[in-house]
């Protein structure tokens, strides 16, 4: 009676444990408790890829002057918000302005000077016409008047050039946008053609992703793609598709464009794609793979013994693809095979197993 008890309660701590307990003539036989699943055959595997990118603004630009100069005043500062057309920044501009009066008091003499050599030219024409006056004297007065005539149009190129050195002296925001970085201070020196801020486009961002050539040709202008941005899932719209392969990453570049949001221009994007493997094969959870010889894996099959029980068969395979989840295979397997997923270290080829009841086959 006293070994009946202990044999019962060895038995349910085996179950317990996941293990199945049977007794004959008082010999304990322990059978492993697996989880299986049967496998099917598929043409061909549909994996979701991840592709990692970086979020730019649709538009930037470093904002310069075209003429040196000493900078005067600078009105915006980093992270400020500015719209098309507002005042950036300006340069002193009184040597300018010294130099549009010099020129037009030029210009007023040499307009005076013209009057003068129309008068000579008309006094000209009554002598020459009383006989005392020559022809080459007359030529030489036309000669002058064209002469100043052309000086005078000089200075009004002089005044424009003037005017215009003038107004791009005052920088002018392009677009909407934000001042990304702001490169000079009051009182520094401008360079022609050196940035002083630097200004990203509000309102309309893009992901820059680099994919390979194979999923690359499969999109077009126009798609809808599915992109991750920190942690907020959204669609874009494909803007273009790179014509070439970048010589390090070998990756055609897509651009993206999305919808107006929070993100900040830098942060990291994410944009998810369907990939097919063709050819036949089977999915199988990662979990039942365990490596063989051969650069070859692993899966143990289960058959029908006998009383309920299953067989484990060694069956090796080749990988296809690997996923955190999920893996596709080829060979060694057929329809309807139940493969263990679960507890794959703690069976070995040949070993008597029971299932649990959800496992078995219909």
């Amino acid at each position: 009676m006293v070994f009946r008890k202990l044999l019962t309660a060895l038995a349910s701590v085996l179950l317990v444990a996941g293990c199945t307990v049977k007794s004959e003539e008082n010999q304990l036989v322990i059978y492993q408790i697996v989880t299986a699943t049967q496998v099917q055959e598929h043409s061909e595997f549909s994996v979701a890829r991840s592709f990692s990118g970086v979020l730019v603004p649709a538009r930037s630009a470093d904002i310069a002057f075209e003429f040196g100069g000493t900078l005067q005043v600078v009105m915006v500062d980093e992270g400020d918000r500015v719209a098309e057309g507002e005042l950036l920044a300006k340069l002193d501009t009184a040597l300018l302005s010294i130099e549009r009066r010099q020129l037009q008091a030029q210009l007023t003499e040499t307009e005076a000077n013209l009057r003068l050599s129309k008068s000579n030219l008309t006094r000209h024409s009554s002598l020459e016409s009383d006989g005392f006056a020559s022809q080459q004297r007359r030529d030489e007065l036309e000669a002058g008047r064209d002469a100043i005539r052309a000086s005078i149009q000089r200075l009004h190129a002089a005044l424009d050039g003037n005017q215009v050195r003038q107004e791009k002296s005052h920088l002018y925001a392009p677009f909407d946008g934000v001042i990304g970085e702001r490169y000079q201070e009051d009182g520094s020196s401008a360079v022609p053609g050196k940035a002083v801020f630097k200004l990203l486009e509000t309102g309309r961002m893009e992901a820059h992703i680099g994919v390979p050539r194979k999923l690359a040709i499969t999109l077009a202008v126009g798609d809808i793609v599915s992109v991750e941005v920190g942690d907020e899932l959204m669609e874009g719209t494909i803007l273009a598709v790179g014509a070439e392969l970048k010589a390090r990453s070998h990756t055609a570049k897509i651009r993206i464009q999305l919808p107006s949001g929070q993100a900040l221009a830098g942060s990291l994007v994410q944009l998810r794609l369907m990939d097919s493997i063709a050819g036949k094969g089977f999915p199988i959870p990662q979990s039942a793979l365990t490596a063989s010889m051969r650069g070859l894996w692993r899966v143990y099959v289960i058959t029908p013994a006998q009383d309920g029980l299953y067989r484990v068969e060694a069956r090796d395979l080749q990988l296809r693809y690997a996923g955190q989840e999920e893996a596709y295979v080829e060979g060694g397997l057929s329809d309807g095979d139940l493969i263990v997923t679960k507890g794959v270290q703690k069976v070995v080829p040949g070993q008597l197993v029971e299932i649990t009841a959800e496992d078995k086959p219909s």
